[in-house]
């Protein structure tokens, strides 16, 4: 719940905010209430600050991924998300194990140990974005602090060992009054450059006015064409976390089929089953496409969902008759159950990687963060009818219904996956311009984005490492 709701207001919060701001108190917030999670005192305590961890969780959502999209050059950025995304899995496996380490031993007597563990990274993370990190210089453009975009552009560039060259505002303005005129700077930016007396700052409002007008003003997402974007993404979103749903049963499907497996070390398995997919996205979404990796996930895992919904029944009466007969036996089912749950683990991690570079690519920077917000809020959605779809036939043993059940909402992302709009190797967008892209779908080759990254200054804008 507390994702559901933190998706869409820290989605507007990074378009007005920043996307670091956001990153950093999402974060910060992680870190307080994981420390503060240790000393709960009962079990309503804990859900409500379980409730504000999912807050700040979905903060750290909202400003990641979009940060990193709009600081990585086109040819490298779905490798560079790809790899900030895999940080999720490495995280995953950090809770594997200490949950193996704290819990297989002692039971649950030491989960306050186990909460201070799981606060520690966040700590950590806060203190180096905190040190590191810089804001987006996208999103200062789009709020019309050329002084700031500037500044921050230098210091990326000259990390990377560009530092001959250094951009300066008055070159960033020049570039900016010939992008009024052909229309390709955000409505903020052409406020700023045309007010000299301003020093290049667009007027702001106040954050808590402008979130509201901006949540009164979701429906931005869905208008000028931007719906043939939006819709297919927020189901892709829906579809894959129904088909992700099955993962929390997997335990319980273990145990109606008479296989024996440890909870902790099953999980500790399918997190690191998560490791070659991780390895195989970053590797290869460049080359393969966002949308047709999203489409490999949702078939592969529509395939294994399929096969396992066949073979459940069968394998459960063959470990019946074992059981009967009192004879030992039945380690090659659980061995095979829990690889095909592995390649399952392995299509997912692909899905999930290259629909989040899809969503982030998908949007004009000024509602980059909201328009990701909304899709992960939806998942978030599909995310509390797991139970009602899945625990009804689970708790009346039927398992391979249950699979199957989860093998149709995978096809249905296949087909739903097809109809989203492919980003590889494309500048981002910083405005919205709907006749060009009405063009561009209709085939026009002359509609084209409009990209502060399609001119000379395309090292600062679309930094490419030497």
């Amino acid at each position: 719940a507390g994702m559901l709701i933190s998706g869409l207001l820290s989605g507007i919060l990074a378009d007005i905010w920043g996307r670091r701001s956001t990153l950093l108190t999402g974060l910060v917030c992680n870190g307080i209430v994981g420390l503060l999670s240790v000393g709960a005192r009962n079990a309503t305590e804990l859900c409500l600050l379980r409730f504000m961890l999912g807050a700040g969780l979905g903060m750290v959502i909202a400003g990641v991924v979009t940060l990193c999209a709009e600081v990585a050059p086109p040819s490298n950025r779905g490798r560079f998300m790809t790899l900030v995304g895999a940080c999720y899995t490495l995280g995953f496996l950090y809770v594997a194990i200490c949950a193996v380490a704290i819990f297989r031993g002692s039971g649950s007597d030491n989960w306050r140990l186990f909460m201070f563990m799981n606060a520690l990274p966040t700590i950590v993370s806060a203190t180096l974005v905190f040190l590191f990190l810089p804001e987006s210089p996208r999103f200062f453009l789009s709020r019309g602090r050329t002084r700031e975009a500037v500044h921050v552009l230098n210091v990326i560039a000259s990390r990377i060992g560009y530092v001959d060259n250094v951009l300066t505002e008055e070159e960033l303005t020049q570039y900016l009054f010939q992008a009024k005129k052909i229309g390709e700077a955000s409505s903020r930016a052409k406020d700023a450059i045309a007010n000299e007396t301003s020093n290049y700052a667009a007027p702001e409002q106040s954050t808590i006015k402008e979130i509201c007008m901006n949540l009164a003003g979701l429906k931005q997402v869905y208008m000028n064409g931007l719906h043939r974007r939006t819709l297919p993404l927020q189901m892709a979103y829906f579809c894959l976390t129904l088909a992700t749903g099955v993962m929390q049963w997997w335990t319980k499907i273990f145990q109606m089929l008479d296989l024996e497996i440890d909870a902790y070390v099953l999980s500790f398995y399918h997190t690191c089953a998560q490791i070659p997919g991780m390895m195989l996205a970053t590797g290869l979404i460049d080359y393969v496409g966002r949308r047709r990796f999203v489409i490999i996930g949702f078939s592969s895992g529509s395939v294994i969902l399929t096969v396992l919904s066949a073979i459940v029944n069968p394998i459960k009466k063959v470990e019946e008759e074992i059981a009967d007969s009192g004879e030992g036996g039945g380690g090659q089912y659980s061995f095979l159950i829990l690889v095909m749950a592995c390649l399952y683990s392995i299509s997912l991690c692909v899905a999930w990687l290259s629909l989040d570079c899809l969503s982030a690519e998908s949007y004009p920077t000024k509602v980059r963060s909201t328009g990701r917000g909304v899709c992960v809020a939806t998942g978030r959605m599909a995310g509390f009818c797991v139970q009602f779809l899945y625990g009804p036939l689970i708790n009346q043993g039927f398992v391979s219904r249950m699979l199957g059940l989860a093998s149709v909402f995978s096809l249905a992302g296949v087909v739903i996956s097809c109809q989203t709009t492919d980003t590889t190797n494309i500048d981002l967008q910083d405005h919205w311009d709907y006749a060009k892209e009405g063009g561009a779908a209709n085939g026009d080759e002359n509609a084209k984005r409009g990209s502060f990254a399609e001119t000379t200054h395309s090292k600062y804008f679309s930094i490419e490492a030497n």
